[in-house]
């Protein structure tokens, strides 16, 4: 005959076996932050063509130490291109970053043909990245094209290398 007593053995089992895990003091559960973060900033819309995104992912590997992917959109009317890199940030002092990386932009409007341009710029960079308040940075860098290209950043026309200077607020 069925006893329905032999099904509930394990049930108990299980349960009393969870209660005296919950009540050891050894088995304290940490809490950890993950590694990874998810910084980004983009323009209110203004009209319906302009367009300005920014993002950065990074990883930190070690302490002082992170590998980020940035990206970046920018749009108007006689202008549509993305940069995807990877850069490494490592802390030289408490306020202090030395940055360098590698990075592509795709010109999507490519000169009035209506599709994008399918060779990028790429560049490599190198830089400090400072610390001037708890949420404010300042960035500098060296930026120098690897590869010739048929099109230049946009404002720089004819310029090869080039320093760049750049200020982020955290909100």
């Amino acid at each position: 005959m069925f006893k329905p007593t032999f099904f509930l053995i394990p049930f108990w089992v299980l349960f009393f076996g969870l209660s005296l895990q919950a009540q050891n003091p050894s088995s304290s559960s940490k809490i950890t932050e993950s590694p990874i973060y998810i910084e980004g900033f983009n323009y209110p819309k203004f009209d319906k063509l302009s367009h300005y995104g920014w993002f950065n992912i990074g990883y930190e590997i070690f302490d002082g130490t992170e590998l980020q992917v940035i990206g970046e959109h920018y749009r108007r009317y006689n202008a549509d291109r993305f940069s995807l890199g990877t850069q490494l940030r490592q802390q030289i002092t408490e306020k202090l970053y030395l940055i360098g990386g590698y990075q592509k932009e795709w010109d999507l409007y490519n000169k009035d043909r209506g599709y994008p341009n399918p060779i990028p710029r790429q560049e490599i960079f190198l830089g400090t990245d400072y610390q001037v308040q708890e949420n404010m940075f300042m960035e500098v860098k060296m930026v120098h094209p690897i590869k010739e290209s048929d099109f230049y950043s946009i404002g720089l026309e004819g310029v090869r290398t080039r320093l760049e200077m750049g200020t982020r607020l955290k909100f």
